[in-house]
């Protein structure tokens, strides 16, 4: 008997040699507790292991962060997409992509193509080579972008616009998140060089720009 199991094909970019580690994965593959992909130079390792609800959890190396991200994607994603593209929260840059064989081959290619653009005339090395300190931990900006949409959802961020009228957009920074009206030009700028700023602005009941 033979056995059509599902498989997919998972790359990312190692952040040690800039090479992007490319595999399929089979279901079969996820069978025990914990898969590996690992990158050539040693560098770096992309780990995939399924949750207690039975989905996948992918632990990720940056190309800028200094920590790995981690994502959560159910089963039919990982394996039923023909392109399912993980940018880094922080700097925007692909890190994951899963999907086809030759859809994953494309869009690793346009990723290329996007650092070549992002980069100029600094190289990915340059970019490798930053110090940790010079970034601010992602889970900083999950929790700051999680309390500002919340707080827009609420109609709890007021600026010169009358009530309800306010157009807000938010933009991430190296050290920072501004929100700030397309409408009447307000804005307010977050800090997010710590922990504790990012525990404390949990609290926050509103937000008014300035």
């Amino acid at each position: 008997m033979i056995l059509d199991q599902k498989k997919t094909t998972l790359a990312y970019r190692c952040p040690e040699c800039g090479g992007v580690p490319t595999s399929m994965v089979g279901a079969f593959s996820l069978s025990g507790d914990l898969f590996k992909l690992k990158c050539s130079c040693g560098g770096s390792h992309l780990t995939v292991e399924k949750t207690l609800d039975d989905k996948i959890r992918l632990t990720t190396p940056c190309l800028v962060c200094p920590s790995p991200h981690s994502y959560i994607i159910s089963k039919n994603v990982f394996f039923g997409s023909d392109i399912f593209v993980i940018p880094c929260s922080l700097c925007g840059i692909d890190i994951c992509f899963i999907g086809k064989e030759n859809e994953v081959s494309k869009a690793v290619k346009h990723s290329n193509d996007e650092i070549v653009k992002l980069l100029g005339d600094a190289s990915i090395e340059q970019l490798k080579t930053r110090k940790e300190s010079d970034f601010t931990d992602p889970m900083i900006f999950d929790v700051i972008t999680y309390v500002i949409s919340d707080l827009h959802e609420e109609g709890k961020i007021y600026c010169r616009c009358p009530e309800g009228h306010g157009d807000y957009t938010s933009t991430i920074y190296d050290h920072s998140v501004e929100v700030k009206c397309k409408n009447c030009g307000a804005s307010i700028t977050i800090e997010a060089n710590s922990t504790q700023g990012a525990e404390d602005f949990l609290q926050a009941d509103e937000l008014r720009l300035n």
